[in-house]
């Protein structure tokens, strides 16, 4: 009787100490976020990857994303076979430039990108766009978007992640992001909405700040500290240098073109020459002068960033071309 009591008393110590492990790994990979001021979105970002995506079997999902082009509209985007491609994650902080990035990565490759966050998604372009109905699993696209943190879904924080350490991270300026992904949020999660600058105020702005500015770094570290097979980019040298960052991407990726290797030139002259494409593009961004305390938060983050890329070995923030948005009350008079 004692050992089987001994038994029971045991076994229901195990079980505590799982679901108190559950309840703690939940809580350290979905941060709190002050959900009454946010719309939806970010709380399904927060879900971080659908699983009931629709299945991509039907290979006549075509997408041609120059018809309007002669000379490049002959270019397919399509899904890649089922399982022939490793998970390769595509992440940034929201408002970071991901669906243009995307739609260079499918003009160059003709290969869809995928998303994490569900078939809901909008396309990133206008038309007959299917990237984001495809399965997380198919194997079949050739970067799946995601918004989350690399641990998440695993049983335990440290592990290589649904990705196995394989990402691209994208970082653009966090002035810039702050107020693109506020657009986006105070629009009702409009890809091409705006909102008044009078939005940006008082203790809704406020809150979004100090969760902008601790996000931003956190996302970064820890996709900096977990991928091993890949690199970071930015926005910022996309828009410079647009060709060399392209090119930079798709060597970490290990991409080479079966018919031109390693990227064919048509398709990448065609994906240039079409890079302004308005597709959820925002024509007006109205912004706010920030307050000293808001402007010392981000660029306290930027700080962080910088210091982890450079232990990690990677290219730095090219701080040279970031507009740092001087605080309200250090303009001139």
């Amino acid at each position: 009787m004692t050992l089987r009591f001994q038994y029971f008393y045991y076994a229901s110590i195990m079980m505590l100490a799982c679901l108190l492990t559950g309840i703690s790994f939940q809580y350290y990979t979905d941060p709190a976020i002050p959900i009454d001021w946010i719309p939806n979105l970010l709380i399904a970002t927060n879900v971080r990857r659908n699983h009931s995506l629709r299945s991509s079997t039907a290979d006549s999902k075509v997408n041609y994303p120059w018809m309007d082009d002669p000379t490049c509209r002959h270019f397919s985007v399509q899904f890649a076979k089922n399982k022939s491609l490793p998970k390769w994650a595509l992440t940034s902080f929201p408002g970071s430039g991901v669906t243009w990035t995307r739609q260079l990565i499918e003009g160059v490759t003709g290969i869809y990108t995928g998303t994490a966050h569900g078939s809901s998604e909008s396309p990133i372009v206008d038309g007959n766009h299917h990237g984001n109905e495809a399965e997380h699993d198919c194997g079949c696209t050739i970067l799946i978007k995601d918004h989350g943190y690399p641990e998440t879904h695993q049983p335990f924080v440290g592990t290589g992640g649904p990705y196995e350490n394989r990402g691209i991270l994208l970082l653009r300026n966090p002035f810039d992001a702050l107020f693109t992904f506020g657009h986006f949020l105070w629009s009702g999660n409009d890809q091409r909405g705006t909102v008044s600058p009078n939005v940006f105020n008082g203790t809704d702005w406020d809150e979004y700040v100090i969760y902008v500015a601790s996000e931003w770094a956190d996302h970064a570290e820890r996709w900096i500290e977990n991928i091993q097979y890949g690199t970071v980019i930015f926005y910022e040298r996309l828009l410079q240098d647009t060709e060399n960052e392209l090119r930079r991407l798709l060597k970490a990726i290990h991409f080479i073109d079966p018919n031109h290797p390693p990227v064919d030139p048509e398709r990448m002259r065609c994906a240039l020459q079409h890079k302004n494409r308005l597709d959820r593009k925002r024509a007006n961004k109205p912004k706010v002068p920030l307050r000293l305390m808001e402007h010392s938060r981000i660029m306290s983050s930027i700080e962080r960033v910088q210091a982890s890329l450079s232990k990690k070995g990677w290219p730095l923030l090219p701080l040279h071309l970031y507009d740092l948005h001087t605080p309200v009350n250090e303009l001139p008079e």
